[in-house]
């Protein structure tokens, strides 16, 4: 029988996670737009169509944590096809497990309890100025990446393919903003899941080409705020004040949760 109770909403404040994202590794994402000049790199990097800077998209950091945390709680739905007799993969759809109400669900989800708002947005990771600076200093005017090239090896004829592929060099960093919204008590604990998530893409990679090498990440939590919802309705204690004791790694805030985040 379906659960007809009324689910409960109300807007409760926000948490805003800053953090910088620093290169081990070169990062590629891929733009879409391809290049096609005689030896030039034709496999590029996503970049700000005006400054022609590179940034980390907000979608693509979202859909990787979430595409981790899918896997570490088994909500990764693998079927067998009946007409066609493939496999096929299903991701979480779940409505009551805390991914599909942090990350969000689609529209045309299979029924279920409304999970109301998605919780948490991701902006795009941007560079700052001095790190603009660093690239131009060190590899010329308006040249913000490197190019890595490969060989495609047939494990047949040993014939030997080269490629070359655009990436944005190793100790690069982007500062980006997490945006947590509360509307039930239990968002709060609902939280840790962006910390599990960072954790989880420090071990495994960002972008492409993850499994020869490039996207290696790490972050540095570097500021943590609170507003509850009278910032914006002028009522009350607006900002609330948030120490993350000197813990700048995901790893150290998750474990210290409990101290770090205030409840409204």
């Amino acid at each position: 029988m379906t659960d007809t109770k009324k689910p409960e909403f109300a807007f409760i404040g926000k948490y805003f996670i800053s953090a910088d994202i620093e290169l081990k590794t070169g990062l590629h994402i891929g733009g879409t737009e391809e290049g096609f000049d005689i030896g030039g790199i034709d496999n590029p990097v996503i970049k700000d169509k005006v400054t022609g800077v590179p940034y980390i998209p907000g979608s693509s950091l979202k859909g990787k944590m979430r595409s981790l945390l899918e896997w570490a709680y088994n909500k990764v739905d693998i079927k067998q096809n009946e007409k066609s007799g493939d496999w096929e993969g299903r991701l979480c759809s779940d409505t009551k497990h805390p991914i599909g109400i942090v990350f969000g669900v689609a529209a045309k989800e299979p029924e279920g309890d409304f999970p109301g708002p998605t919780r948490l947005t991701v902006r795009d990771a941007l560079p700052d100025e001095a790190q603009v600076t660093k690239w131009e200093t060190a590899m010329g005017d308006r040249i913000y990446t490197d190019a890595k090239t490969e060989n495609f090896i047939d494990r047949l004829t040993s014939a030997a393919t080269p490629r070359s592929m655009e990436r944005v060099p190793a100790g690069s960093v982007f500062k980006v903003q997490f945006v947590f919204d509360l509307y039930q008590k239990e968002d709060r604990e609902r939280l840790k899941l962006l910390f599990e998530g960072m954790r989880l893409l420090e071990d495994s990679y960002l972008g492409g080409s993850g499994t020869r090498g490039s996207g290696q990440v790490a972050f540095k939590i570097t500021k943590i705020e609170a507003k509850d919802k009278s910032a914006y309705t002028g009522e009350g204690v607006a900002v609330l004040n948030v120490s993350h004791n000197g813990q700048t790694t995901a790893d150290a805030v998750f474990k210290n949760f409990g101290t770090i985040f205030p409840s409204f």
